[in-house]
């Protein structure tokens, strides 16, 4: 806006004195220019060389020739890049690495930095052991990795931020795009009963119904179910989000009066709940999906006898491909989900969508390399600028067969982030234009633009990249209201009341239990552990 002003403020100074207009715009550049100069100055590469100590997961089996998870092409580019030599102080498989990291705590031996989650933030956090970093990062993150860090309100910071409001990690992002959910609607059905596009969830179940009772596949024989569900009630609560409901495990809800409620006890999903147990008795839902797991389910979707689907971008690489190779004439198409008609626009409940957190252990000599870190990452590889050092060398790794074949590049790197592109959008633009690569994705590119798949395979990737991407919704989502470690008794109750959940839930979809059974539910569960959590997160957020 400042600019703008200064620009409109030379046109009218031009008609009355030329030299201001000259004046304006020198000083306007000048100060363009000094951004320019801060910002590059956040892509520092340290001369002389400086050393951190990390623990990195082994998630690597076969390497290239000469390269192991110290001494490797990823790592060589990060000194050569930012002149941070990487030293693998724990290196572990992934699931032996919380162990380690807890016998590092207790040791008061941390590496220098390392990627946990939230529960290991905390304990880092209690045991004051890592840097506080909210001037270092308010000093030093460029732009771009303040507008990738601080999506949706600043909510990937929950978990690092302390009592005082000191942040005392960083949040490593990664795409929403891997949790957003998007409905996948058979369109040949849809086609062969003469109906739209749902635009509300009301509709989507209504359609649900006639998939199951109008014979869309045209066969003569009632066997076709119109919305999937498998025993974990997959894709249950992203319907109970349509309607208002955040009911996903671990979910809390703050109240106007600073108490919290766990998201499965709010009463808001009474409706959906009853919605779907309407489903049931109409014959919509699988009869035996109680005790049908993924696998099983999806059998349903390969042979063609279900015809909708809650799933994400990528759904069409899976049973939906199956379901287009087996049935002749079948479709898909992608739906953004539509929120029920009380309800204004569609949130869904997501986890943060962050691969985990970044500290600098206290007392190190550069907790700023930290960001620097972030930064050349950020506007090299989430946010890539064509002309940035890192962006070029990584490019230059992905090109290399033996290291593709083998490693990968991203297994090697310390750590990687990700941004919410909406690479639909690129890809659409690209077919459109004809263009034969696309930087960043230009492998799964190639699988959309190929001649040589088979037709279903060709079906799914063209629906992933030019449907499936296009129907999320980045800017709408909903975190839960407590984002921070597991309370005590969380981590005791857990898979009580995950079980206590699904019990209840299915028994009121399949008609055991009638809606105000809910009521018994909801008592049920905070006798077992849900009122004792939320008392606890009260507590830890009043403090």
């Amino acid at each position: 806006m400042k600019l703008r002003k200064l620009a409109v403020f030379g046109v009218c100074a031009a008609m009355m004195a030329p030299s201001v207009t000259v004046v304006a715009e020198e000083e306007t550049e000048s100060g363009t220019e000094q951004e320019s100069s801060a910002e590059s100055e956040k892509l520092k590469k340290y001369d002389p060389e400086i050393t951190l100590t990390f623990a990195k997961p082994e998630v690597v089996t076969k390497y290239a020739s000469g390269e192991d998870a110290q001494n490797n092409s990823a790592y060589k580019m990060w000194e050569d890049i930012m002149g941070i030599n990487v030293q693998n102080k724990i290196l572990a498989p992934s699931d032996s690495m919380t162990e380690k990291m807890q016998l590092a705590i207790a040791a008061n031996d941390i590496p220098d930095f390392a990627i946990v989650d939230a529960t290991m933030m905390g304990s880092l956090m209690d045991n004051e052991m890592v840097e506080d970093m909210t001037d270092i990062y308010d000093t030093w993150a460029t732009d771009d990795l303040k507008a990738l860090c601080g999506q949706n309100d600043n909510g990937l910071f929950a978990p690092v931020t302390n009592s005082d409001g000191r942040i005392m990690g960083l949040p490593v992002p990664n795409t929403l795009g891997d949790s957003y959910p998007i409905l996948w609607i058979r369109q040949d059905w849809l086609d062969a009963l003469g109906l739209s596009v749902p635009s509300t969830m009301e509709e989507v179940l209504e359609d649900a119904i006639l998939f199951a009772t109008k014979d869309p596949d045209g066969n003569g024989k009632a066997d076709t179910y119109g919305l999937y569900m498998d025993k974990n009630l997959d894709g249950v609560d992203f319907i109970d989000a349509a309607y208002g409901a955040y009911t996903k495990d671990e979910f809390y809800i703050k109240q106007d009066d600073g108490s919290f409620i766990c998201g499965a006890t709010d009463a808001r999903a009474k409706e959906p709940l009853s919605a779907l147990a309407n489903l049931y008795q109409n014959g919509a839902i699988d009869p035996e999906f109680a005790v049908k797991d993924s696998t099983k389910e999806d059998e349903l979707v390969a042979s063609g006898q279900i015809g909708i689907y809650i799933g994400y971008f990528y759904s069409p690489l899976g049973a939906l491909k199956d379901c287009v190779a087996n049935v002749d004439g079948a479709d898909w198409t992608a739906v953004p989900f539509p929120a029920a008609e009380s309800i204004g626009t569609y949130e869904p409940g997501v986890p943060l969508n962050v691969y985990g957190y970044i500290y600098a252990k206290k007392g190190i000599e550069n907790p700023e390399a930290i960001v620097v870190m972030m930064n050349w990452l950020c506007d090299g590889y989430a946010l890539p600028k064509e002309d940035n050092a890192f962006y070029i060398a990584y490019n230059k790794l992905m090109n290399d067969p033996e290291i593709n074949s083998t490693s990968g590049v991203n297994n090697l790197m310390p750590f990687q982030m990700a941004a919410n592109i909406n690479w639909g959008k690129t890809f659409t633009d690209a077919v459109a234009s004809g263009a034969k690569h696309v930087e960043g994705k230009d492998a799964d590119y190639q699988n959309v633009i190929s001649t040589e798949l088979d037709a279903a395979t060709s079906w799914a990737w063209k629906k992933v990249y030019l449907e499936g991407y296009l129907a999320i919704d980045f800017d709408h989502v909903k975190y839960s209201d407590y984002a921070g470690a597991p309370t005590d008794t969380a981590v005791k109750t857990e898979s009580l009341l995950e079980t206590q959940k699904l019990t209840d839930y299915i028994a009121i979809i399949m008609g055991d239990q009638d809606i105000s059974y809910f009521d018994t539910f909801v008592d049920t569960y905070n006798s077992i552990g849900g009122s004792a959590i939320c008392e606890e997160i009260a507590e830890k957020m009043a403090e």
